[in-house]
């Protein structure tokens, strides 16, 4: 710089261009002497000012530290702003930034300081900017979402691990974990599941189910079994605690989501050692020795190269055979049974699968069949698990068992809906308040890193929301919302759509969308003009673009975008358009 006034000239074009009109305070530094400038904005137009000047900046920050900063803040910040730190960053090209506190009247307000140097010449600028409300914003969001977290974790308390599988990436990370189970996880986050499900399978798994797990696992059986039945579950025998111990793993894919699948791993030692003793204690039935056991409610013995088939039931509830215990044609009657036994939503699945060459062949490659059905028991859908395995190696008889799971497979749905309750809104089915932050958090990320994709935010809010619950009702209400989401959903189909309040939607447009975000927008504006005319349901909407010359972070392009949205709300009022609590409206 060569002197104040040349100094005050240079700075407001340069600083107009790279730094937002609500910065609170800006600096400019002279990067040779270190000498500086403080400017504030005045008036309307936001014109810089001149508040103070000094002759080293970095001999200041002390001080002000001190007298300004919030004292739990005070240690780290004079450890991260120093002028090495500055430099460090700028020099590799970097911007450098901070998060802290700043006493105002007595009370800790968050404020964000952004450095970044001059094009024009070798001034570094330092802009200072109020950001408690978002910073507040997004700590009680972190805290609705540790609750989420208690949630899941409460009901997954049966499993020593669980993994969250991204199977376009094969990305994972591990949910939950006991401390036994966790010494002897090489990995609680990866990139390749499958790979390191593969490498344990051959450390840990007891060889005679290492091969069959290890088929069983494979990512295309996964994704097979899973659209056919929507769940898989395998057990097997783990080296684990010094000890062989048996586990069972659960393999779901949450509602809605087809991109992610939830494992759950159960140790099932106890059971299953006390289903072995049964069994060692019962010989009255040689084939079925090992499948016999106290859990199971019916359990077939079964021909099949005759289809001559013998049934073993603990109650009349359960049983296929109206007279005696044997039948002829095991699979014929076991369709007809079908019809009338098992749940109408299940059907089609189990005709499927109880097919006579699908059953054979399934347990030729996987050793045995694993399904999970509503049979009608008193006119009541309840549980069941079936199990099917050949007796013996080369036997021409198969053993199947169907136990009674009602209660603990309502606790695994109650245990899924927790979780689509993190990414989710039970509503609608967009994504929820909690997957917003997430998004939210990686685009940070990314702009932190200047690596982030052009995108823009869309700001929805429902305009008459508060009549219709007055006057018809919260479930006319909730239907309502549903209705402003598929405007919302149709009108940006290849962006994701976020709920974030009980009337606000959030859409972050990148791609395609936001490469025609102009014309998508144009559309959905028919679409409520035409809403305005047959007074059905109307939204408030702003958007505005990410601008990486004045943005720093996301909540940035969202709070103008919400600003945008009132304005036009304030309009629609102003128009005598029916908003929130006002007008006609129709649910």
């Amino acid at each position: 710089m060569q002197g104040t006034e040349s100094g005050k000239t240079l700075s407001f074009a340069s600083l107009a261009l790279a730094l937002a009109d609500d910065y609170t305070n800006l600096y400019v530094i002279n990067a040779e002497d270190d000498s500086y400038i403080e400017y504030v904005p005045s008036g309307e137009n936001k014109e810089l000012e001149i508040a103070s000047s000094g002759k080293n900046f970095y001999e200041d920050v002390p001080r002000n530290c001190r007298e300004l900063v919030f004292k739990e803040d005070q240690a780290e910040f004079l450890k991260t702003f120093s002028r090495d730190n500055v430099m460090d960053a700028l020099e590799s090209g970097r911007s450098f930034m901070l998060n802290y506190r700043l006493v105002i009247d007595g009370v800790p307000v968050y404020h964000s300081l952004k450095t970044i140097r001059s094009y024009s010449d070798q001034s570094i600028i330092i802009g200072v900017r109020n950001v408690d409300k978002q910073m507040r914003r997004e700590n009680k969001a972190k805290e609705l979402s540790r609750t989420y977290d208690q949630i899941a974790g409460s009901l997954a308390s049966r499993y020593e691990v669980i993994y969250y599988v991204d199977m376009e990436t094969d990305n994972y990370l591990i949910y939950s974990a006991s401390d036994e189970f966790s010494e002897f996880c090489t990995t609680v986050k990866g990139k390749d599941f499958f790979a390191d499900a593969e490498r344990d399978i051959k450390q840990f798994i007891c060889s005679e189910d290492r091969d069959r797990i290890l088929r069983a696992l494979k990512k295309e059986k996964v994704s097979e079994a899973l659209k056919k039945t929507g769940s898989v579950s395998f057990s097997y025998c783990q080296h684990l605690g010094g000890r062989e111990q048996y586990m069972e793993m659960l393999l779901v894919r949450p509602k809605n989501d087809d991109r992610h699948v939830v494992i759950g791993v159960a140790n099932v030692d106890e059971q299953v050692r006390h289903e072995q003793e049964v069994a060692k204690e019962t010989q009255t039935f040689s084939d079925i020795s090992t499948a016999l056991a106290q859990r199971y409610v019916v359990i077939y013995h079964v021909n099949t190269v005759t289809d001559h088939y013998t049934e073993y039931s603990t109650s009349a509830q359960y049983s296929w055979v109206k007279e005696g215990s044997d039948g002829n044609s095991f699979f014929t009657e076991c369709e007809e049974n079908m019809k009338t036994s098992i749940y109408e939503e299940d059907q089609a699945m189990m005709y499927a699968s109880m097919n006579k060459d699908n059953l054979l062949n399934t347990i030729a490659v996987f050793g045995q069949v694993n399904l999970t059905y509503r049979l009608l028991i008193n006119g009541e859908p309840q549980y069941v698990s079936l199990y099917a395995v050949r007796a013996a190696e080369d036997s021409d008889y198969i053993i199947i068992a169907v136990s009674n799971i009602d209660k603990f497979k309502r606790m695994e749905l109650a245990y899924n809906d927790a979780v689509e309750m993190v990414g989710r809104d039970s509503l609608t089915g967009v994504k929820s308040k909690h997957a917003y932050v997430e998004a939210e958090e990686e685009l940070d990320s990314q702009i932190e890193k200047s690596v982030q994709p052009p995108f823009a935010i869309v700001m929805c809010d429902i305009n008459g929301l508060k009549a219709v619950n007055d006057i018809y009702g919260h479930k006319a209400g909730d239907e309502y919302i549903r209705s402003a989401s598929a405007i919302i959903c149709n009108s940006f189909s290849h962006s994701p759509v976020f709920r974030i309040g009980g009337d606000e939607f959030v859409v972050i447009l990148k791609g395609r969308d936001y490469d025609c975000r102009e014309e998508l927008l144009d559309n959905m504006m028919k679409v409520l003009e035409k809403n305005i005319k047959n007074g059905m349901i109307l939204l408030a909407v702003g958007i505005s673009d990410f601008d990486p010359d004045m943005d720093i972070r996301v909540q940035d392009v969202f709070e103008r975008s919400d600003r945008l949205m009132y304005e036009h709300k304030e309009k629609c009022k102003a128009a005598k358009i029916p908003v929130s609590g006002e007008g006609d409206v129709k649910p």
